[in-house]
């Protein structure tokens, strides 16, 4: 019988090879310009993500796993907002000169400009997926220090004496396995959602004769 949680992170790496076969296909396909060149560091960190998230899960640290997660949904929030750029060739211009960050670029939503801040990114992405703002605020308590950290190293609790035994090891004191595998769901449907709109945004690109602004790589 298979092991419930060594099958989730199978489907983990299925899913990251899924991707690069597809992937691959792009990479023969034409001119490469910037916005290219954006997605592929994106294609590389959510893989990178995946490949550490999976060896962190096994080796039972997961404070460091949900990291990851919390960072998996950055990528997605960001490849979700793609669209909303209106000059995008520009844009990752200026980004890859470190002339201006990604929080500082705008885009017109309803009449108005709005900066794409995390927070604006957070409330596009979860419009359309709405479980990703439950799972963004939970996993945010372990990108920054708080008590949820303190909850990885409880050993056990004894009703009877009121006490409590601590384990500092750097790996994961007790916990259910349920909670592993709420992670590993959540990490492979942020990571689903990343690739989909790489892909998605992997389209063609109008020359630089048909838009001056945009520079080929």
């Amino acid at each position: 019988m298979t092991n419930p949680l060594k099958g989730r992170i199978k489907a983990i790496e299925k899913l990251e090879k899924e991707f690069i076969k597809k992937a691959a296909v792009h990479l023969d396909d034409g001119d490469m310009y910037l916005i290219h060149m954006f997605l592929l560091g994106a294609a590389q960190r959510t893989l990178c993500q995946s490949r550490g998230f999976r060896h962190l899960i096994e080796s039972k640290n997961f404070p460091s796993a949900t990291v990851l997660l919390r960072t998996q949904i950055d990528t997605a929030m960001r490849m979700n907002a793609l669209p909303l750029i209106q000059d995008r060739e520009s844009s990752m211009k200026r980004l890859m000169a470190n002339e201006v960050q990604f929080d500082r670029l705008t885009t017109m939503d309803g009449g108005k400009q709005e900066r794409l801040t995390d927070a604006y990114l957070r409330k596009r992405l979860s419009a359309e997926h709405p479980w990703i703002d439950k799972v963004y605020t939970e996993t945010s308590d372990f990108v920054h220090l708080s008590f949820r950290h303190l909850w990885t190293a409880v050993a056990g609790v004894e009703d009877e004496t009121r006490t409590v035994r601590f384990a500092l090891s750097g790996m994961d004191a007790q916990r259910p396995q349920s909670d592993y595998f709420e992670v590993c769901d959540a990490f492979a449907a942020v990571s689903k959602l990343a690739y989909t709109m790489i892909l998605a945004s992997w389209g063609p690109v109008r020359t630089p004769q048909e838009n001056p602004d945009q520079d080929a790589a």
